[in-house]
């Protein structure tokens, strides 16, 4: 090979992960519009989580692995009063929310996230095109929905979406 790849921390780097998601394009671009108090967490390891395996028979290396697995969120931000967990997709999914709920009960235990004491845990949903029930649902738990349409997302959707 003819160099090791680098990551410049403040963004996704150029290359195949920015246009292979377009979730991921959209967070990139999104958090350029931020100001963040240092450089995003792009899918930080949150966690631990206690994941168990109910089978009889488990051997310690098993056992080692399920310890040691860790939950990812899209993007961790840090602001001067919040930390936002913020969960990215094109199109509003129901799933997301729940995932992103499990996601911010996982900062308590995050150690990379201790170092920010005292500031307000903001789960953040963003969607280039929402779903008006969801974003009340999200709402109602304390959620916040931010709705960012580049215009690149509507060629996304029409590739993606359209059918004849």
């Amino acid at each position: 090979m003819a160099g090791t790849p680098t990551f410049t921390p403040g963004g996704v780097p150029p290359g195949k992960r920015r246009v292979t998601q377009q979730s991921t394009r959209l967070l990139h671009e999104w958090s350029l519009t931020q100001s963040w108090e240092v450089p995003p967490f792009y899918e930080l390891r949150l966690g631990p989580t206690p994941l168990f395996a109910g089978a009889p028979v488990v051997t310690p290396e098993i056992a080692g692995m399920l310890r040691r697995s860790n939950r990812y969120a899209d993007m961790v931000g840090i602001t001067p009063t919040e930390i936002q967990v913020i969960e990215a997709e094109m199109v509003a999914d129901p799933g997301s929310r729940s995932q992103l709920e499990y996601y911010i009960d996982l900062v308590h235990t995050t150690p990379l996230l201790q170092q920010y004491p005292g500031r307000a845990i903001q789960g953040v949903l963003l969607w280039a095109v929402g779903d008006p029930v969801l974003q009340q649902k999200a709402a109602a738990v304390g959620i916040r929905v931010v709705l960012y349409t580049p215009a690149w997302a509507q060629e996304y959707l029409a590739t993606k979406y359209y059918r004849r």
